[in-house]
């Protein structure tokens, strides 16, 4: 077997150094020196107004960044660009030989990235840290990422303007983005960088100008924006919400319990120091979840099922927070700081910006959840008591892409606390060559331990991207005392190695137009537990391939040794995954595992085969409506009996009706037959502008429930289905700008 591996490592290797020269198409990259508007443009899909006949414009080639990098992207696309005191303009023509074939829909900010899109990063500082990153497909729907460095963040809302419209040669698109709405340099000879970039749906091809360079981040890549002069704009805000929910339960076959209200009032205010600090604050902040999480597998799962945030105030560019090392998904932490781990906030805090080469990131919180009662016959000890979090991001650019930075992060409740104190660093040398990197230190003290704990994590990872071959390597220890109350990782106490390797190949296109590119990847880890003495070694071998009609398919056999409750189990897993829109109303999808796998009990584990597949299809007969349905199936027999011993099966569908772009109905059900749950949720949302918002909701959960004379018999399900719950919920905010 290590001969084999050895093989295949010096195959990618040799592939690697034979890889064709990308980057041959002519762009003409040069500074954009931009027009100021004498009146503003009308948003209205068009480009008649005055000023796009004066702006500056780019009519280049555009060079594809997926699913292969380095062609021309088939259809024309022509950009266009201005300003005004108080905007930035940027308009799209975007040609199309078969406009017939644009797809495109009404739907929700965020939606869109199925359809065919435009859109731009921009990165208004010019330090090359950080982007906002704008997306609007045909009918002038909305989707917006908080870049920092190589990670993007949709969760990031902020307000701007947009419009499109389906013309006869292809789609037009008109942005405007008010300057006091983003973080900027104000003054003279302001720089600013930017790429723009279009996805065409029915190819599965998405391109930029300037051309993405394989090794480079989208800041290296940009092309210099040069503007005269800009102002600070006021930016003073305040965001009123109100949240009124009302919940019943059902106490026995024929009899409801009384309605649980609460009513909730909240504010937050945001204030522009410069053009690039903002301070906010807000109370009782983030009091509602308005979007469900999605249904999840969750019996037998060796780690925590990671939950997105979903509440507004943390949710914005909360990627400033992030170290390097993380996010590339090889580490045993995703994420350093996850607000959600802030389960019921009083009030919060928060100062970002940018002074120089420098920007920072800080933000405060009270948590009222450790002294929320309990909601059973036990009471509390710590009744009203609130944990405090403070947490400081701050970087030090070193040049392009290159920066140095700190983190601090802290959870206060009494005498008990963790604290976290963090550097890490990022470099990119010799072009195509990146090591980025982290140290933590921890120091905890918990309840009834005899003194304080400390803790190390030391990450270091290595990246090398050219043209169609990647290659990640990285390595980390992990104290077994190391705790961080922030952060979202999965063990402690273990040492590790990984590695990656992936090569990409392109057929001739002449000879097999329908295949775009097969690309086979290598994935190796050594896992040292430094507690038990067990090591844990995986390895997977895995074929990816992309192909008309928006297609990808592959599969992947993964070999593993992995240790649990001081034994070791041999693994042999195979998966698969097919992605296909064969119609521009229709995509699919589907993935699956099978083999080998673990019954995480801690005290009697012992191995078995699991099967699990999903399935999903999304309709979107018009532009108005959409249907999302799936279905996921996990069964597990025990190896040396067949005996089952578990089967989870997910049913989840959805229901969207588009008015406008603002105003939307959605119907959700879900069912989970292993708890024997169904879950209906029903919403209709109006959308203003970000933060200016109605909500209206109706919630019903239905169990299998067994009722004797004593009650309910939890955890025993019953010969019908019961609704044990349902609820209420109306939620109203409005962002004022002054």
């Amino acid at each position: 077997m290590k001969k084999i591996l050895f093989l295949i490592i010096i195959m990618f290797l040799l592939a690697g150094t034979a890889d064709a020269a990308n980057g041959n198409i002519n762009q003409n990259v040069r500074p954009l020196e931009l027009v100021k508007a004498e009146a503003p443009p009308v948003l209205d899909g068009s480009l008649d107004d005055e000023i796009w006949k004066k702006a500056t414009m780019i009519d280049e080639v555009w060079v594809t960044y997926n699913p292969v990098n380095g062609n021309e992207l088939p259809q024309r696309t022509r950009a266009y660009l201005a300003y005004d005191e108080e905007n930035l303009y940027f308009a799209f023509h975007c040609l199309d030989s078969q406009p017939d074939q644009i797809k495109t829909s009404l739907t929700k900010r965020d939606g869109i990235f199925e359809d065919d899109w435009v859109g731009l990063s921009i990165d208004t500082v010019g330090g090359k840290k950080y982007g906002y990153e704008l997306f609007v497909n045909p009918n002038g729907a909305q989707a917006d990422i908080f870049r920092t460095g190589d990670m993007e963040d949709s969760s990031t809302d902020w307000v701007w303007y947009s419009a499109g419209k389906v013309v006869a040669d292809g789609y037009i698109v008109e942005i405007r983005q008010p300057l006091k709405n983003i973080r900027f340099a104000s003054g003279k000879n302001v720089r600013m960088g930017v790429v723009f970039w279009r996805r065409i749906s029915r190819l599965g091809m998405s391109g930029s100008w300037p051309h993405l360079v394989p090794g480079q981040s989208i800041g290296g890549s940009q092309a210099e924006i040069r503007i005269s002069e800009l102002s600070r704009p006021l930016v003073l805000e305040a965001l009123p919400a109100f949240t009124y929910s009302s919940a019943w339960n059902r106490q026995s076959p024929s009899a409801w319990s009384g309605a649980d209200q609460t009513k909730d009032l909240g504010i937050g205010v945001k204030y522009g120091i410069t053009s690039s600090i903002i301070a906010e604050a807000t109370l009782n902040p983030d009091f509602s979840q308005v979007e469900s999480d999605s249904l999840q597998v969750t019996v037998n799962q060796r780690y925590p099922i990671f939950y997105s945030e979903k509440r507004p105030f943390f949710m914005e560019a909360g990627n400033l927070f992030d170290l390097g090392g993380v996010g590339y998904g090889m580490g045993n932490m995703s994420k350093p700081v996850h607000t959600r781990l802030i389960v019921d906030p009083q009030w919060g805090l928060r100062l970002t910006g940018e002074q120089g080469k420098g920007s920072f990131a800080l933000i405060a919180s009270a948590d009222r959840s450790p002294g929320n009662p309990w909601g059973n016959d036990e009471d509390n000890p710590d009744l009203g008591r609130k944990a405090t979090f403070w947490i400081g991001r701050g970087k030090l650019g070193l040049g392009t892409d290159n920066y140095v930075g700190m983190l601090y992060s802290g959870r206060e409740f009494g005498e008990e606390y963790n604290r976290a104190l963090a550097a890490d660093f990022s470099f990119r040398f010799l072009k195509n060559h990146q090591a980025t990197g982290h140290y933590i230190q921890s120091y905890s003290n918990r309840p009834g331990a005899s003194g304080e704990s400390k803790g190390g994590y030391l990450t270091a990872e290595y990246i090398f991207s050219k043209a169609k071959t990647t290659i990640l390597a990285m390595t980390e220890t992990i104290d077994p005392d190391f705790q961080m109350d922030t952060a979202y990782y999965q063990r402690s106490g273990i040492s590790t190695f990984k590695l990656y390797l992936q090569q990409q190949f392109t057929p001739n296109a002449k000879k097999i137009p329908w295949l775009f590119g097969v690309t086979p990847s290598l994935y190796g880890a050594y896992i040292h537990d430094r507690v038990s003495g067990l090591d844990d070694k995986e390895l997977m071998l895995e074929l990816n391939a992309n192909f008309i009609l928006k297609g990808n398919a592959g599969g992947s056999l993964y070999l593993a040794q992995e240790c649990w409750a001081g034994r070791e189990f041999q693994r042999t897993l195979g998966q698969y995954f097919i992605n296909l829109q064969p119609l521009k109303w229709i995509n699919l999808h589907t993935c699956g595992s099978f083999g080998d796998a673990i019954y995480y009990d801690p005290v009697d584990p012992f191995l078995g085969q699991r099967t699990q597949f999903h399935f999903a299809c999304t309709l979107q007969p018009n532009k108005n409506l959409n249907l999302f349905a799936e279905h996921i199936i996990c069964r597990f027999n025990r190896a040396d009996t067949s005996e089952r011993i578990y089967t989870q099966g997910i049913w989840r569908s959805r229901l969207t009706y588009q008015f406008n772009q603002k105003l939307f109905v959605r119907g959700l059900l879900q069912y989970d037959d292993f708890y024997k749950r169904v879950l209906g949720d029903f919403l209709a949302s109006f959308t203003y502008i970000p933060g200016t918002v109605l909500y209206l909701g109706y919630g019903s959960l239905n169990e299998s429930q067994s009722w004797t004379a004593g009650g309910w018999q939890r955890g025993v399900t019953g010969d019908r289905y019961y609704q044990t719950r349902q609820s209420l919920f109306f939620k109203i905010s409005y962002r004022y700008q002054f």
